[in-house]
């Protein structure tokens, strides 16, 4: 799926972090904001521009953390310490 999104505005934290704000519509006459750190963002990124997101399914993490959910199972049922 892929989303389009406003960038608001480019910020600076205290801590020297730049960040975008993104304005994304939900629905009709409904959006929400993503602050998200400029480095994630094209080169070149700025004010008024439009992106576009795509999300992906990211089935390593998927598969990692339940070989870890799992590995905890088997130690818990065990009585090994975890």
């Amino acid at each position: 799926m892929i989303v389009r999104a406003f960038v608001d505005r480019v910020e600076t934290l205290e801590d020297g972090e730049r960040v975008a704000v993104l304005v994304v519509r939900w629905r009709p006459g409904d959006y929400f904001t993503w602050i998200a750190p400029l480095e994630w963002l094209p080169p070149d990124t700025k004010e008024s521009d439009w992106l576009q997101i795509a999300f992906e399914p990211d089935l390593e993490t998927q598969q990692r953390a339940q070989q870890q959910v799992e590995q905890t199972l088997k130690e818990l049922q065990s009585g090994d310490e975890v």
